[in-house]
Formats: C-alpha cells, structure tokens, sequence
C-alpha cells in the first residue's frame, strides 16, 4: 500500500518539460542526416563548348545569340518585338540555354560580324543588292571594331596572327554602309523637292509676267467668244496667205525690238474688248429694262382711263 501510494503521490512533470523534450527529439532528427533529405544542388548540366549557365541579367551579353535563336526558333524579329516581350522571350531562352537544348553554335558564341541581318528585322533595304565587296569589307571591319569596344571582344585583322593586340581603340566609329546610303537618298530626296519647287514657281512667276502683259485672261463666255473670234482671225489669215508659205519681215526673224511695244498694244486691245463687252451688256440691260418700265406705264394708264370711263 505504501508503494502504491508513494506512486499515485509522486508530484507531475511540467508540461513545459514535454515540450523540450519533443523540441529536442525533432533536433536529432533534422541534425541526422540519415533522417533527413539532402538539399544539396544537383550537379550542373555539361553544356556544349563548356559554357556557362547564363541568367536574365545576361541579356545584353547573349544579345546576338538571342537574336538569332529568336528568328530561327520562333520566327520572331527583335526590333519588331516590345522591351516587354523581348524580356520575356529571353527567360525562356535562358531556360533552354541552361538545359543544353540549344543548337551548338549558339553555345560557341556569335560576333558581331557574324550575326546576319535578316535576324534583325525583316525589312529588306533596296541597296543590299547593289553593295560591293569592299563595302561588305567595310562593313565587316566595323561591325568587329564595335564589337572590340563594347563587348571587349578581340579585333581581327590581317596583321593581328604578326603583331599582338595592342589594345582597344575608343572613340567615334565610322558610319555603315546603310547609314551612308540612306545620307544618299534622303539628299537625292531634298534635291528634287527643291527643284519640283522651283520649276512650280517659276511657272507661276511666268504666268504672273503674261498676265501683265497682255491683261486679265477672259473667263466665262466672252472668254469663250474672245478664243472663237481669235481662231476665225487665224483661219481667215490662213487663206489669205494661201500657198505662199510663211512670209515673215527681217525684224521677225532676226528679232525686232519692238516687241514690248507689241505686247502692250495686245494688252490694251485685250482691255478695251473687255470694257466694250462690258458697256455692251449694261447698255442691253438698261433698254431691257427701260422697255419693261415703259410697258408698265403703258398698262397703269390703260387701267386709269378704264376706271374713268366706268365710274366717271
């Protein structure tokens, strides 16, 4: 009876003590690493060419094997795409980058002068078909020097296998071949604006000088009757002369100086046709409009003499 009374009086544990003791026990167990899961990395992936893995912040850097991996695998063209999608087109060419599912050239690198231009845009400029080899030279040497500078990539050149790099050359590079021709065109351009212009004003300027001459052109139908009456004059000229053939004075082959003079007798002719014509036309309608005020007087008075006769 004691036993069992000294086993019922026994004072209880805290509960606290449970708890180290639990807390402890789940120590063990993620301290043992038999119990517990390896997090270690997996081992990477052997690219091709023993690249390295690349991340997102590696997007100007594989800028030229992007653009080309863009046109070949999903026929899209970098300067057509937005800073949006061409960022989101990079993460997963960043993922098929570090799982060495991309083709092996792009994994050996592309320079610059090996990028083609088709994996730019898909416009196609009309002096692509016309450049020589010395331009495509050209081209290529300074597509290598602007890669050198801004990638710090080696310059080749036929003396570099005899003389060693000495450096990079900072500084202004020249213009391409594009640029220079699109300089070309857009002058050809600004030229014949400049001519269409200036043939446009001086026809105008021409057209302003005859019209002072030989006065205001007709319009309307005494510029109708004015061109009728001028062919009749030519026509009727031309059976008087009959077969004769052009006679014509020295001072008319030869060039008188009294053409100024003739040209302002025109111009005076011109203007006193046009003031005939004129008075001509108010004159016609002040008789019709004198004859229409005497038939209506005519008709009052015919109405007075009736009402007197009717009604005294």
């Amino acid at each position: 009876m004691s036993s069992r009374g000294d086993r019922f009086n026994t004072p209880s544990r805290p509960r606290g003590h449970y708890r180290d003791r639990d807390r402890s026990r789940d120590g063990r167990s993620r301290d043992d690493p038999s119990r517990s899961r390896s997090r270690s990395p997996t081992s990477q992936r052997q690219l091709p060419h023993n690249a390295s893995p690349i991340s997102v912040s590696d997007y100007f850097q594989k800028s030229n094997e992007f653009r080309v991996w863009l046109k070949d695998e999903k026929g899209k063209y970098f300067d057509e795409l937005s800073g949006e999608k061409s960022r989101s087109y990079f993460r997963k060419f960043v993922k098929a980058w570090n799982r060495g599912k991309l083709s092996s050239t792009l994994y050996a690198g592309i320079e610059n002068s090996d990028l083609p231009a088709t994996s730019q845009t898909s416009y196609k400029w009309s002096f692509t078909s016309k450049s020589t080899r010395a331009d495509n030279a050209a081209l290529e040497q300074i597509r290598e020097s602007v890669g050198a500078a801004t990638q710090n990539r080696p310059e080749s050149s036929p003396s570099s296998s005899a003389a060693p790099n000495k450096g990079r050359m900072l500084g202004p590079t020249l213009p391409s071949a594009s640029d220079m021709q699109l300089a070309k065109e857009t002058a050809a351009e600004i030229r014949e604006e400049e001519r269409k212009h200036k043939r446009k004003r001086e026809r105008m300027e021409g057209k302003e000088r005859i019209e002072d001459m030989v006065g205001p052109k007709e319009v309307g139908r005494e510029g109708m009757l004015e061109k009728k009456r001028m062919k009749r004059e030519n026509d009727r000229t031309f059976r008087e002369k009959g077969d004769e053939g052009l006679e014509a004075d020295e001072s008319t082959l030869m060039g008188g100086g009294d053409s100024f003079h003739a040209h302002i007798a025109r111009r005076d002719a011109a203007r006193q046709r046009h003031e005939q014509a004129r008075n001509e036309k108010t004159g016609t309608a002040k008789e019709r409009a004198d004859a229409i005020k005497a038939k209506e007087s005519a008709t009052m008075a015919m109405f007075q003499e009736m009402a007197k006769q009717r009604f005294g």
